[in-house]
């Protein structure tokens, strides 16, 4: 039998290498997710058309830029049609908005880097935060969109203003776009896909917000999420309706820095024709 001491012993060592590992390692150690997304009327010229999502990186004493040029290292690798940042770029401090977007002027894509802004970036002014962006050549989509044509085809990337912070508006990301376009819809918090008109063609919605929950317990179960619609928005591609929505886990942290059980995530997304391979999740690979 196990002696009251031994076990002590145990417990504490083994706390101490879960608090390691989800106040020091983890959160380091961000994951490429691969997902294959199908998408009706996508034209030959964007059959595995490629987009890499970063989204929450949070910039704050916990997330600092040698970890965030690690990333954008590892995105320009990827070599992807697109770029999309999908918001909340800081914690809450303004002194640091610049140097993080200016960090994030070295991401390359082949089309375009777009953005949208998410709660927190509200948190130091909105007009600050969109001015922040658009200073360093950043295109910010708010309630707006831009269509990347190529060949006979084209593709609509939208996006929406902060659900929490602002009031998005799908329609007028929208306007303008032929029904026949496939659409993209950049949108911070994935709770507002429950809300999006329903004869209002989108193909894909692509969030973040939620981290993950930050820490997982078994099964996938996150205690702790910002979302509305339990466990829905936890990650990963979800489905409603003829919209499918992938939400990120992010690349930061918020609150208390931990992550145990749900590392960070740097996303590649890759669209194929509706009578293409199977949409499911490709793979991941660890950074």
């Amino acid at each position: 039998m196990i002696s009251r001491r031994a076990f002590l012993k145990g417990s504490l060592l083994l706390g101490g290498a879960l608090a390691a590992e989800g106040f020091i390692f983890e959160p380091k150690r961000f994951r490429v997710e691969e997902v294959g997304i199908e998408v009706r009327g996508l034209a030959p010229e964007f059959d595995r058309f490629t987009i890499c999502q970063i989204t929450d990186i949070h910039h704050s004493p916990f997330v600092g830029l040698d970890y965030v040029s690690q990333v954008v290292e590892t995105a320009n690798g990827l070599n992807a049609d697109l770029i999309a940042l999908t918001g909340d770029y800081i914690d809450d401090s303004r002194e640091y908005m610049a140097p993080v977007i200016k960090c994030l002027t070295g991401l390359k894509a082949r089309r375009a880097v777009v953005s949208v802004l998410g709660n927190h970036d509200h948190f130091i002014g909105r007009g600050y935060a969109a001015d922040v962006i658009r200073s360093h050549g950043v295109p910010l989509l708010e309630n707006s969109n831009m269509v990347i044509e190529g060949g006979k085809g084209a593709l609509c990337i939208a996006g929406v203003k902060d659900y929490w912070e602002d009031v998005p508006d799908c329609r007028a990301a929208l306007r303008g776009v032929d029904r026949e376009v496939p659409r993209i819809l950049l949108c911070h918090h994935p709770d507002y896909c429950e809300y999006l008109p329903r004869d209002e063609r989108v193909d894909l919605v692509l969030s973040g917000h939620t981290h993950g929950g930050q820490v997982r317990l078994p099964f996938s179960i996150a205690p702790l999420l910002p979302s509305d619609f339990g466990q829905k928005y936890s990650g990963g591609l979800v489905r409603n309706g003829p919209t499918q929505v992938y939400v990120s886990r992010g690349i930061g942290v918020v609150g208390i820095p931990v992550r145990l059980n749900c590392p960070p995530e740097l996303t590649v997304v890759r669209l194929t024709a509706a009578n293409g391979p199977s949409g499911r999740t490709a793979g991941q690979v660890a950074r």
